[in-house]
């Protein structure tokens, strides 16, 4: 974008130059006006350029994130927008309610429909009662292929009505399509993998091991977890006038245009997908979905068509972030120093969806569409820059008995992969550290500072971070769990706890202060502390709502969410079966450090790396080492819930 704006500032500069017959080194911009600098009242504007016509420059580049023209950015110390804290422009109308969400849109003669799910994973419809729900006030079609079955009606409610109330005959599949939540983890152990990453080895973790005075072991699991949007997804599809243009909040609406067009084959210039703000965001959601269905359903009536998701539905069905199993081991020498680590991860992703593809959103799974080989998915390796000389690092992706029209479907969800791995190789760090009596801080910045610089200079930037982090926590040198908390009295013990890690050129570190209730299990965050260098920072303030944001969707994922199912069907389905973060699980204190740990901080180009999702990945991690400072037990297993929390207490005073 900065490549591609500077090219359009060129070719302006050159138009105005031939407007004011000045050469452009004697031209200055300011706000969008070009003036002579010598003679200011001499200016012309861009719109007066370029308005009501099109650049018409030819770019390079072998992709659009190599995109660039002739002219080169601004270096960074020129910059005079970037780096301010701009105002938001979309707050005073999310407000004032005077904002038109995408769930929000009405078109002349739109109708109404709720789909029909199975009412068990892979089963086949065998049968449809139409006259069931043909005399109901508002009726205007059902809609079937194959197994998608949708009910339309004129308004929302008769629709919901309608649904509930259709007669259908269903066969369930000969196999269960999966095992109950509570035999997920064996069942994961126990399967062949369906493929394997390269295994990566530093050294010879072999001999290592030998040698090593302190040798630990320790199994990590993450559950599914899904997107679980406040509001389900929703679009609206119009066909009217040869087109079909689709009202939606999807996260990547030109691919959304694209797929539709071809699930339609429809030519793509008819297709118009119209992007809206709305809650489904965080990766690969269920909103993908529903705009496949609303189109689909518009061109079998030629009318416009509202689809949205009950929450029900939403739960059960949208995509699923993937559930990992982790083998850690690790080596201590005399010193107490890591020698060597090995890392092996099972991943459940496999026939991981993709964004907005037409032969694997829902809707064409349900008809039979689908590609002939399912995707490979993946099982993520840990990003960190520790120098240990020996390691062993590899993933395997396993695979459920059903892989098609099924609710345990896997999509990316918010960092797709990393908070599961930095959850179990950071928890894992923690470990060591408190096998070789060290504090958690220096054991770190010891190892990162064994480890060799890169061309993003992470060596450097992570012991920015970990020493940023630790500076704004007001970190005390301790090894843990915190002695103090063993004495205690009454049923409240308080820890601290750091997990860092990277994502791409992102670098973060997080640490928790933590209050466990040792009569009921609850664990509550108090305050976190984030330290991140994502390079060149476009927006300050927007940054740090970001980063909040992303450690509070960590926290929910950290304290209580799970997707749990049956031999047949997800149970989880509502906000009791399936509870997220609420407003008495904030933290009191959420702080974020800006830093800039580059060895070269005013080098003129400046990368930007990217604040997304990078605070995500050691939340999890964070919060558990913080859990064992308080209590010196470990918790392996997310999410920590009260109860399983309480449990492992109980297992320890045992």
């Amino acid at each position: 974008m900065r490549r591609t704006a500077a090219e359009a500032r060129r070719v302006l500069l050159e138009l105005a130059s031939d407007a004011l017959n000045t050469p452009v080194t004697e031209l200055t911009v300011s706000n969008g006006t070009v003036s002579v600098a010598s003679n200011p009242s001499r200016s012309v504007t861009y719109a007066e350029l370029i308005g009501g016509r099109r650049f018409d420059v030819t770019l390079t580049g072998d992709n659009i994130n190599q995109t660039r023209g002739l002219a080169e950015v601004k270096p960074a110390q020129d910059l005079r927008v970037i780096g301010q804290s701009i105002p938001r422009y979309d707050i005073p109308a999310k407000v004032d309610g005077s904002l038109t969400w995408a769930v929000d849109v009405k078109l002349p003669g739109m109708v109404h429909a709720r789909n029909v799910r199975p009412p068990v994973a892979g089963a086949t419809l065998e049968s449809v009662d139409e006259a069931s729900v043909s005399g109901m006030p508002g009726f205007v079609a059902v809609v079937r292929r194959r197994n998608y079955l949708a009910v339309v009606f004129e308004r929302e409610e008769q629709a919901i009505n309608g649904a509930r109330a259709l007669r259908t005959e269903w066969t369930p599949p000969a196999e269960a399509p999966f095992p109950p939540s509570e035999e997920l983890f064996d069942y994961m152990r126990s399967q062949t993998p369906t493929s394997s990453s390269r295994e990566v080895v530093t050294g010879d973790p072999d001999a290592a091991f030998a040698p090593a005075t302190r040798v630990l072991e320790a199994d990590y699991e993450v559950p599914f977890q899904g997107h679980t949007a406040i509001g389900p997804a929703h679009a609206l599809a119009d066909p009217s006038d040869g087109l079909m243009t689709i009202y939606s909040n999807d996260m990547k609406i030109y691919g959304l245009r694209l797929g539709v067009a071809r699930f339609l084959d429809m030519p793509e210039d008819r297709v118009r997908a119209i992007y809206m703000d709305g809650p489904q965001v965080y990766g690969r959601t269920a909103a993908d979905d529903v705009g496949f269905e609303a189109a689909f359903l518009a061109k079998e009536l030629g009318r416009p068509v509202r689809v949205q998701w009950m929450r029900d539905e939403e739960t059960a069905w949208d995509t699923k972030g993937p559930a990992y199993t982790f083998k850690m081991r690790g080596g201590l020498d005399a010193a107490g120093r890591p020698v060597v680590i090995e890392y092996e991860a099972r991943s459940l992703d496999y026939n991981h969806v993709g964004y907005n593809e037409p032969n694997t959103v829902l809707i064409a799974q349900l008809m039979g569409i689908r590609p002939e080989q399912p995707a490979q998915g993946g099982a993520a390796l840990p990003s960190n820059q520790y120098g240990i000389a020996h390691q062993r690092m590899i993933g395997h992706v396993v695979s459920l008995p059903m892989i098609w029209e099924t609710p345990l479907r896997c999509g990316n969800l918010r960092d797709p992969n990393g908070p599961q791995v930095t959850f179990a190789f950071e928890a894992f760090i923690d470990e060591m550290a408190a096998a070789a009596n060290a504090d958690p801080v220096e054991f770190r910045l010891s190892m990162i500072e064994d480890s060799n610089e890169d061309a993003q200079f992470r060596k450097a930037r992570s012991l920015a971070i970990v020493r940023a982090a630790a500076e704004a926590y007001g970190w005390d040198s301790r090894p843990s769990p915190n002695p103090l908390m063993a004495a205690a009295s009454g049923p409240i013990v308080s820890g601290r706890g750091i997990a860092y890690t990277f994502r791409s050129g992102t670098v973060v570190a997080i640490i928790a202060n933590v209050e466990v209730n040792r009569e009921t299990g609850r664990v509550f965050v108090r305050r976190l502390v984030c330290a991140h260098d994502c390079g060149l920072v476009i927006n300050p303030t927007g940054m740090k709502y970001t980063v909040e944001c992303g450690m509070l969707h960590g926290l929910s994922r950290a304290l209580w969410e799970e997707v749990r199912f049956d031999s047949e069907k997800v149970t989880s389905v509502d906000w009791a079966s399936h509870p997220t973060l609420r407003h008495s699980d904030t933290p009191e204190s959420i702080e974020v450090v800006i830093v800039n740990g580059d060895p070269n901080p005013d080098r003129p180009d400046m990368p930007h790396y990217g604040a997304g999702e990078a605070c995500h990945k050691p939340l999890i991690a964070a919060v558990a080492n913080a859990v064992f400072d308080a209590t010196g037990v470990r918790l392996r297993r997310v999410p920590f819930r009260a109860e399983s929390v309480l449990e492992a207490l109980r297992g320890v005073a045992t």
